[in-house]
Order: C-alpha cells, then sequence, then structure tokens
C-alpha cells in the first residue's frame, strides 16, 4: 500500500490528465487510483487509521511494516514486504549499475 502526502497526489492526477485522451491506460489508471484511494487525515498524534477493507487488502493484522521511499511511504505486511525484498536485492544491483 503506498501512502503519498497531498501534493504527490495532486501532482499524480495532474499527469495522468496530462496523458492524451486516446491513451487506453489513461481512463484504467483513473477508474483503479480512483477506485482504490481513499484520503485519510491525521489523528490529534500524527497517526492515520486504515480502512478495514484496506488493511485487509494489504494483508495487515497486528504488524506492519513503514518503508520510507524519499518522497512518500509503503505499509506492507511483515511477511509480503520480506518477499518483495528478496526481489528488490536482486534488481536493485542492476539499477545501482545504471546510475553509474
Amino acid at each position: 500500500m503506498r501512502v503519498l502526502p497531498p501534493d504527490k497526489m495532486a501532482d499524480l492526477m495532474r499527469d495522468i490528465d496530462a496523458m492524451p485522451n486516446s491513451d487506453p491506460n489513461k481512463v484504467v489508471l483513473k477508474r483503479f487510483i480512483g477506485s482504490k484511494s481513499i484520503q485519510v487525515t491525521l489523528d490529534s498524534v500524527g497517526r492515520i487509521c486504515l480502512p478495514d477493507d484496506m488493511a485487509k487488502a494489504a494483508g495487515l493484522t497486528k504488524e506492519a511494516v513503514l518503508v520510507g521511499l524519499l518522497d512518500r511511504f509503503e505499509i506492507w505486511s511483515p511477511e509480503r514486504f520480506e518477499k518483495v525484498t528478496a526481489s528488490d536485492e536482486i534488481m536493485a544491483q542492476e539499477a545501482f549499475k545504471m546510475m553509474e
């Protein structure tokens, strides 16, 4: 589950809106993001409360892993994060080579 601050969400929506109407990905992205996104607010101590259906879809039960992505963060179940970390390790080696 990816968490975007309001300004980044607005940037994302502007980028999608800028896509040509002839691009079939435009409507797919709008539908997918529009139907799967929810705006949450922080409580008085800065916490967010995920809706039950989102937590269930993300496999979250008692524990969660917050992962920073420089300009946003993701929320993972520990089990799913462990799996993605293994594949990220492999892909990161190639990605870092491209930066050289």
